[in-house]
C-alpha cells in the first residue's frame, strides 16, 4: 500500500465506523469467526459430556473400579474444557477489538485480546498497545484459511526510518478496493484531510451484539482521546489488564 505520508490514489471510505471527531477515530476490528459453528460446538460437546456422564454413571454403581473411575474423570474434564472454550468464546468473549487514531499525537492504539486456547479456565487478558503512526506501513495480504480466507488490511509496525517489520495487526478483512480505499481514509485522516463523516455500513453487525470491548483503562483512555498539552500524565508504554469478563 502508499506510505501513509504519500499520495492516496484510492477514494477515502471507511467500511465501519464506531466514533470521529477533529481529534480522534475509533473503527472496531471484526473476527473472521464462523460463531454458528462455535454454538453448535457448544451444544455438541455438551452432549457428549452428558451422555458419557450417564452411562458412566450407572456402570460405576454396577462395577466400580478406580481405573475406570480414572479414566472417565479425565473424559469429564477434556469434554468440559471443550464446551467451556466455545462457551466462553460464543457468550463471554466480547468481539470487538476496536483501534484508535489520534491526529494530533499522531499515534495509533489497539485492543487485542490474548486467548489461551489450551487453557479455556484461565483469564484471558487485554493488551492494549500504541505506535507512532510515522512507523506504520499497509500490507494487503490474501489468506487462503477456509475460515478466515479472503483479503485483509495489515498494519505493519517499523522500526523508525526503516522497513524492519518489529510487529503486525490486522486492521480489517474485505475486498481490494474496501481495504484500499480504506487505508486511504486512515492516512489522509491523520494528514489532517477532509474524508467523509459516513462510513459504508452503518453500527455494528447483529452477530457482534451485544459483546462490546472492555472499557479503555483511564490513562489510556485519556490519552488516546485528547491532544498533547491536555495531557495530565506521561508514563505508558502498553497496558495489560486483567480481562474482567472472563
Amino acid at each position: 500500500m502508499p506510505d501513509n505520508n504519500q499520495p492516496q490514489l484510492a477514494p477515502p471510505q471507511l467500511i465501519w465506523l464506531n466514533t470521529k471527531n477533529s481529534i480522534w477515530m475509533e473503527i472496531p476490528r471484526y473476527e473472521g469467526v464462523m460463531w454458528g459453528g462455535v454454538l453448535f460446538m457448544i451444544f455438541f460437546f455438551a452432549a457428549i459430556f452428558i451422555f458419557i456422564f450417564i452411562d458412566s454413571i450407572s456402570m460405576l454403581i454396577d462395577d466400580f473400579d478406580y481405573v475406570t473411575f480414572s479414566i472417565m474423570l479425565f473424559y469429564y474434564l477434556m469434554l468440559g474444557s471443550f464446551a467451556f472454550l466455545f462457551y466462553k468464546l460464543y457468550f463471554i468473549i466480547p468481539r470487538d477489538q476496536p483501534i484508535r487514531l489520534n491526529k494530533q499525537r499522531q499515534a495509533i492504539y489497539t485492543f487485542n485480546y490474548k486467548r489461551k486456547w489450551w487453557n479455556p479456565w484461565a483469564k484471558w487478558p487485554t493488551t492494549i498497545k500504541d505506535f507512532n503512526w510515522a512507523d506504520v506501513h499497509g500490507e494487503m495480504r490474501f489468506s487462503s484459511d477456509r475460515y478466515t480466507g479472503g483479503f485483509q488490511l495489515f498494519a505493519s509496525v517499523c522500526q523508525p526510518g526503516t522497513l524492519n517489520v518489529v510487529e503486525r495487526f490486522q486492521i480489517a478483512s474485505g475486498s481490494p478496493a474496501q481495504l484500499q480505499q480504506l487505508w486511504s481514509y486512515l492516512c489522509l485522516y491523520m494528514k489532517g484531510e477532509l474524508v467523509p463523516d459516513e462510513a459504508v455500513n452503518k453500527g455494528r453487525p447483529d452477530f457482534w451484539c451485544p459483546r462490546k470491548a472492555d472499557k479503555w483503562p483511564a490513562e489510556m483512555e485519556r490519552e488516546s482521546t485528547t491532544e498533547p498539552d491536555a495531557e495530565l500524565s506521561a508514563p505508558r508504554a502498553y497496558n495489560e489488564l486483567s480481562d474482567k469478563t472472563s
